[in-house]
């Protein structure tokens, strides 16, 4: 089927990319959420296959890019806070999908932004959001046995993580440079795990592709896909990884789950997802015990990518759910 792209402009005037397959009047809209230093092309396998499973009238697929992200315009200051990614979800809604019935699919991010949503505006639940998918999301506590580190050092990672992601996100011709800088002293507080502040730094001076392919994607990632994972992130601004970052850190809305406990809601999760372990799926699932809990052995964080069959056709099961 045909993409259009357009945009929408939110309240503050940045211009958001959208991109929209299938009928205006199909049945259910599919909402694809990316995650950080992602894209919507991180959606592209569910994007073709979609139409292909339900049919090409039965659905309407809707993605966009965050603020500071892909095609959307740079995140101004003070602007990269998922309260603010709610509020943008919500001139999506407005704007674009329209008042029809609407499977959310979050990955990463974009799951922390529909909780976010949950928080701020849990009218939108069963009236309008009839169903959602979690992918390789967290309710909080991100930094919890992130990236390898023991969970001995969760505290010192949480006050480090910040600036190893900075430089990790770095485009890539700025790899070489950021190799040879000397990593900046560790902040107040982290003195009693220096060990830590090294593990950490050395991580992000030797983070070339192959590591970060380890670190992102699971077993035998398809080189295509990562090299989509990799173009996406060489082109968002240096203020997005350490901005949205920190507010990942203060992400805790485990609470506001309940708002989803009367809606169909599959949560989908990798066995080698390094930087989201499966135990966030494991306190989601907990938090929202109506939901339906899917671990995909061997696969990493970017489950869609990795395991795009499998989350189609989860995406699908929930459309039909919301239609029958």
């Amino acid at each position: 089927m045909q993409l259009e792209r357009s945009g929408v402009t939110a309240a503050d005037g940045v211009r958001l990319n959208v991109e929209v397959t299938g009928p205006a009047d199909a049945p259910v809209t599919v909402l694809l959420v990316h995650g950080w230093t992602c894209s919507t092309r991180s959606w592209h396998n569910q994007v073709e296959a979609l139409p292909h499973i339900l049919g090409p009238d039965a659905v309407r697929v809707v993605t966009y890019d965050h603020r500071g992200h892909g095609r959307s315009d740079a995140a101004p200051a003070g602007t990269t806070r998922l309260d603010q990614l709610a509020d943008d979800l919500v001139t999506v809604l407005d704007e674009v999908v329209g008042d029809g019935p609407v499977v959310y699919a979050g990955h990463s991010m974009g799951g922390m932004t529909l909780m976010a949503a949950a928080e701020q505006y849990p009218e939108l639940f069963g009236s309008r959001i009839r169903a959602a998918a979690l992918v390789s999301t967290t309710s909080g506590h991100l930094t919890e046995g992130a990236l390898g580190i023991p969970e001995r050092f969760d505290p010192a990672a949480a006050r480090i993580a910040p600036r190893v992601l900075n430089r990790v996100g770095q485009r890539a011709d700025r790899h070489a440079e950021a190799r040879t800088r000397r990593p900046a002293d560790a902040p107040a507080g982290t003195s009693s795990h220096p060990s830590t502040a090294r593990r950490v730094a050395r991580l992000a001076a030797n983070l070339q592709r192959p590591a970060l392919r380890r670190v992102v994607f699971g077993k035998k990632p398809d080189p295509t896909e990562v090299d989509l994972f990799m173009a996406d992130l060489a082109v968002v601004p240096g203020a997005s990884y350490g901005g949205f970052f920190e507010t990942m850190l203060e992400h805790d809305r485990g609470h506001a789950l309940k708002v989803l406990d009367e809606l169909p809601v599959e949560i989908m999760h990798g066995t080698r997802d390094r930087l989201l372990p499966p135990r966030h799926a494991n306190r989601i699932a907990a938090q929202l015990p109506t939901a339906r809990l899917w671990i995909y052995p061997g696969a990493g964080h970017m489950l869609m990518q990795e395991r795009p069959r499998d989350v189609s056709h989860r995406l699908a099961s929930l459309a039909r759910k919301v239609t029958a």
